[in-house]
Order: structure tokens, then sequence, then C-alpha cells
């Protein structure tokens, strides 16, 4: 769902950009919520795609480090790293509903006046997701990161 989800933001970034650009060089008008909705789109393509990275478990890793470890201590390792992985985005998550929360009540000053929360939620939605992704990678027995077996 979040790579359906990010290919149509893209595609609408596109088209919306396209359409600005002919829109202005030929018709001398502007669409003046482009930079509103481009900039809430390029925040859920972020962390959307950090998501498909999580999944995939294409993440940063250290496997030069992991060779030099014996198995059992590779096993600890990729333990130790997926449970700060999962405190840290249980914190993200955390702060990030209270933010949401906050933003609420205020909506952005451009013409479409979106509520702030939108721009934060994806923080939200994405630790959520990554959350699920690690706890399941963990689940299946993916021995360590980097993405191989």
């Amino acid at each position: 769902a979040s790579s359906a989800l990010s290919v149509v933001m893209l595609v609408s970034v596109v088209a919306t950009n396209v359409a600005e650009i002919v829109l202005r060089s030929a018709f001398n008008y502007s669409l003046t919520w482009i930079f509103e909705i481009n900039l809430l789109f390029a925040t859920w393509l972020y962390f959307l795609g950090v998501c498909q990275v999580y999944y995939r478990r294409g993440d940063i890793s250290v496997d030069l480090f992991l060779r030099f470890l014996p198995e059992n201590a590779r096993v600890v390792w990729v333990w130790v790293v997926d449970l700060a992985t999962l405190a840290t985005l249980a914190v993200i998550g955390w702060y990030g509903v209270r933010l949401v929360i906050v933003q609420w009540p205020f909506k952005t000053p451009g013409d479409l006046g979106l509520p702030t929360a939108t721009y934060t939620a994806p923080m939200v939605i994405g630790a959520i997701i990554m959350i699920v992704h690690v706890c399941a990678q963990r689940l299946a027995g993916q021995p360590h990161h980097g993405g191989h077996r």
C-alpha cells in the first residue's frame, strides 16, 4: 500500500509541476497551491520511502562488522540493533502523536489552509509501519541486516 501511495504522490508531484510550468510559461498563470501540495507529498514520500527501505531490509548496516563476529555474537548484535531500532521508532511515534495533537488546530498559511498535522502524520505512520516491519522480520527469523540471509 505504501508503494502504491508513493507512486500516486510522485506522479501527482510531477504532473502538478508540469502543469505549473506550462500554465506559468504559456498563460502567465500560477497554481498557488502547488507549493503546499509538493511539500506535503514530499514529506509523505520521504517517510513512506523509509518504510520501503525497512521492508526490504536495505537499511544502512555494518555487514563488515558482522563478518568479524562469531555466529552467536552476530545473533546478539542483531537483536540489540533491532531493539534499539524499535525503541527509537517508538519514541519517534510517541512524540509524533503528541505533536500531531498540538498541531491539529493550526492550518498552513497557503491557499489550501491544510492542517499542519498532515505534515507530521507521515512520521507517525512511518514509525508504526517500520515497527511492524522490524517485528515481522525478527519473527520470520531473518538472521542479520543488509538484506542477506
